[in-house]
């Protein structure tokens, strides 16, 4: 009677009586078989996209070498490839496992390359470069499937990676990573996505099914050690929440985004922002002095004049009707008026507001504390109380002096040694009313000369007081073409 053949490893079965005199023969052959289930080998790959894993012969004859790769359990696949190899585990009838390790390098600087195992028609296995993978072929025939045997992997207890740089390789292609960094943490990566438009997700989605007003759809916590000292030191320190803001439906997620922090205490919401993009923010702070403080910092390191520190900008939508609709139509901006240096941080507030454009600086409070309106106009001002800086001009000296309305409009000057001649500059503009006060003392001790703007009363200039105060007052409406000359007080006590 012949020999038969086990199925999946081409084990020689010897009939009764069969095999006078070479039955040791056959036997140790089987064990070679056997040997190899617990056994492992490294097969080096062609550099060719198909390859074949012989677990045994098609057709095993008595006496034939049987003993294939294919027989091993662990196999370490090597070689250098220019392109992905498809792996055919044969024959397609044979039911076996495999640990298979794909440690192929890469020989055309493209790789490096994966392995696809197959059997027949059916479900294949690919194990990238530099992975390990436990797989299993149903010998089905033509439609003979491979599976990967740790594709829904359970573990009852901790898993550990022991390596300072263990990584988590997630995709077909391993294109997300979760690294260790020793001592440090987590990174994650997305490996794969390289052009624009495809960014990291990181989604955290609950279980529940019935989301109402206030439920947490997600949250991140940040918190010190278990052994930290005192009790609230081992609290949550800080968090970021999604809340509803009201109940899901086919036409609502309304959800806040609510930001916490502890000062004595679990942490608390300090800050959220609504579904519509209001922000509010609560110092929960009651002691004296303790505002709210926002601070907007520039990462500049070298600041010069105009340079803008921090700046909020008002804006409607982008599909806003028109070109002019979608600029900034208002912003607050804080604006260097020199050099930055260990002396110096001088800086204006700029309002700035839009008209048929993007929004331009129409007032300046400088850090002087002067305000300067863009067009000089204060429009209805209603002043509980006001004062005038006084241009104190003192003795005239004689020659010419001009009054120049920049350095104010209370003037104070006396006459002392010789004749004098008034000019008077930087009157504001035409259809403007402009004036100012003098306090001229000892006018008429010398001959004064006022300029051939004046128009004075009677069109004769006043006779002046030669040892005492007069106050006189100059107006005009037309930018200084004439200026109305008259005498508030003579010999002014």
């Amino acid at each position: 009677m012949a020999s038969t053949y086990s199925t999946s490893l081409g084990i020689e079965k010897m009939a009764t009586g069969d095999q006078s005199g070479a039955w040791g023969t056959t036997s140790n052959h089987n064990w070679d078989i056997l040997d190899r289930i617990s056994a492992y080998a490294a097969v080096a790959l062609s550099d060719a996209s198909t390859a074949t894993l012989t677990v045994r012969e098609a057709s095993p004859g008595s006496g034939t070498e049987n003993l294939q790769n294919g027989m091993y359990r662990v196999i370490k696949f090597t070689g250098s490839l220019s392109q992905a190899c498809t792996i055919t585990i044969a024959p397609n009838t044979t039911k076996m496992f495999f640990i298979v390790v794909n440690a192929t390098t890469d020989a055309a600087s493209s790789g490096p390359y994966s392995l696809a195992f197959t059997q027949g028609s059916g479900a294949n296995v690919t194990v990238q470069n530099g992975n390990n993978a436990v797989i299993y072929c149903d010998g089905a025939g033509s439609g003979a499937v491979v599976t990967d045997a740790l594709s829904d992997l359970q573990i009852g207890n901790d898993l550990s990676l022991v390596s300072d740089s263990a990584v988590v390789n997630m995709g077909a292609d391993n294109d997300i990573t979760i690294t260790h960094v020793a001592d440090v943490g987590l990174k994650l990566k997305q490996a794969g996505a390289t052009g624009d438009g495809s960014p990291f997700i990181l989604t955290l989605q609950t279980g529940e099914l019935d989301i109402a007003a206030d439920d947490v759809l997600g949250q991140i916590d940040f918190q010190a050690p278990d052994e930290a000292t005192g009790t609230d030191a081992i609290l949550v320190a800080a968090g970021i929440s999604a809340i509803s803001e009201g109940d899901f439906s086919s036409s609502n997620n309304a959800t806040k985004l609510s930001f916490k922090t502890g000062a004595s205490e679990a942490a608390t919401e300090k800050m959220y922002i609504t579904s519509t993009g209001n922000m509010n923010m609560k110092n929960t702070a009651t002691g004296d002095n303790t505002p709210m403080v926002v601070t907007l910092q520039t990462g500049e390191l070298d600041i010069a004049e105009d340079d803008v520190l921090g700046k909020i900008a008002f804006q409607a939508p982008d599909e806003a009707t028109g070109t002019d609709a979608i600029l900034v139509a208002a912003a607050i901006q804080a604006r260097s008026e020199g050099d930055f240096s260990s002396s110096s941080n001088a800086t204006s507030i700029d309002f700035m507001t839009g008209l048929s454009g993007a929004a331009a600086t129409r007032m300046s409070l400088t850090s002087a504390g002067t305000l300067n309106l863009n067009d000089n106009i204060l429009q209805r001002a209603n002043l509980l109380d006001y004062g005038e800086v006084t241009n104190a001009i003192g003795a005239t000296g004689g020659g010419t002096q001009d009054i120049d309305l920049t350095l104010g409009n209370n003037v104070v000057a006396t006459v002392d040694t010789s004749a004098n001649t008034f000019t008077f500059s930087s009157p504001t503009a035409s259809d403007e009313l402009c004036g100012f006060t003098l306090f001229l003392t000892n006018g008429g001790s010398q001959t004064v000369n006022w300029p051939g703007t004046v128009d004075w009363a009677g069109a004769t200039a006043p006779t002046l007081t030669s040892s005492g105060l007069d106050i006189l007052v100059f107006i005009t409406t037309d930018g200084g073409s004439i200026w109305h000359g008259m005498v508030a007080s003579a010999d002014s006590s």
